[in-house]
C-alpha cells in the first residue's frame, strides 16, 4: 500500500485529537508527526517527504507559504476561522488544497481528504500513452463523474435501489454492507444515503463498537 504522508499543524490538543480520530477513517494516510507551530512544521518539512499538511493555526501567519518553496510538491488543507476572499484567493495560488471553516463537520474533511486520496493514487498510473480517461480519473473521480455525465436517471437509479434494499432488509444498513450487496463503493453508498438523510427518506444512528469509530446504520422514517 502507498502511504500518503500527512503533517498536522495544530496547536489546540483537543482539536488534535478530534481530527486524528477522523483520519483513522483512512486506512492509507500515514501521520508522519504533530507539530503546533508554522516553524516546527517547515522544519520538518525540510527532513521528511510530505504528501499533505494540514494547516489548523491562524492564517494571518505568513509562513505557510514557504511549504510551497521548501517541500517536493506537498499540497495543504487550511482550517481556517473567518478566511477573507483575498485570503481564499491567495491560497489556491500558492497551491493550498482545500480550505475548511472552523468548527470542522467531520463529514467535510472527510470529503477533502477523499478526493486527495483519489488525485494522488491516480496520479500515480499515468503512465504513457497518456489517454482522456486517464486524466479524467485523476481530475474527476469515477463515483463523482458518474454523478455529473450521468445525469439525473443515473442518480435517480441509484437513489432507488438504495433506498430499496434499506426497507427490503427492515432498516440498520451501514454503507458497507449496501455497498457489498450493490457492488459499488462504500464512499458511492454513504454519499446517497446521506442525500436520503438530508430529504428525509432516511434516518440514522450510530453503533458503537469497542474498537474503532462508530458505524453510521441507515433505517427508514
Amino acid at each position: 500500500m502507498k502511504f500518503i504522508h500527512l503533517l498536522i499543524v495544530e496547536p489546540d490538543p483537543i482539536a488534535l485529537f478530534s481530527m486524528e480520530q477522523m483520519i483513522r477513517y483512512f486506512d492509507n494516510f500515514l501521520v508522519v508527526d504533530r507539530v503546533e507551530n508554522m516553524e516546527d512544521a517547515l522544519e520538518r518539512l525540510r527532513v521528511v517527504p510530505i504528501d499533505l499538511v494540514i494547516i489548523a493555526e491562524n492564517a494571518r501567519d505568513e509562513k505557510w507559504k514557504d511549504i510551497k518553496k521548501i517541500s517536493n510538491g506537498a499540497k495543504m488543507i487550511f482550517i481556517a476561522q473567518n478566511p477573507s476572499r483575498e485570503f481564499i484567493q491567495e491560497a489556491v495560488k500558492e497551491g493550498v488544497w482545500d480550505v475548511i471553516l472552523r468548527p470542522v463537520e467531520p463529514e467535510r474533511l472527510r470529503f477533502s481528504l477523499e478526493m486527495f486520496q483519489y488525485r494522488f493514487t491516480n496520479m500515480k498510473t499515468l503512465e504513457p500513452p497518456i489517454l482522456q480517461d486517464k486524466i479524467d480519473a485523476v481530475f474527476f473521480p469515477r463515483e463523482h463523474r458518474q454523478d455529473s455525465i450521468g445525469g439525473t436517471i443515473r442518480n435517480s437509479e441509484m437513489l432507488s435501489k438504495v433506498m430499496n434494499l434499506i426497507k427490503d432488509n427492515d432498516g440498520l444498513q451501514s454503507a458497507g454492507e449496501i455497498a457489498e450487496v450493490l457492488n459499488v463503493s462504500r464512499i458511492t453508498v454513504r454519499k446517497y444515503c446521506e442525500a436520503l438523510v438530508n430529504t428525509g427518506k432516511l434516518r440514522v444512528r450510530n453503533k458503537y463498537q469497542t474498537k474503532g469509530r462508530p458505524i453510521k446504520q441507515y433505517f427508514p422514517v
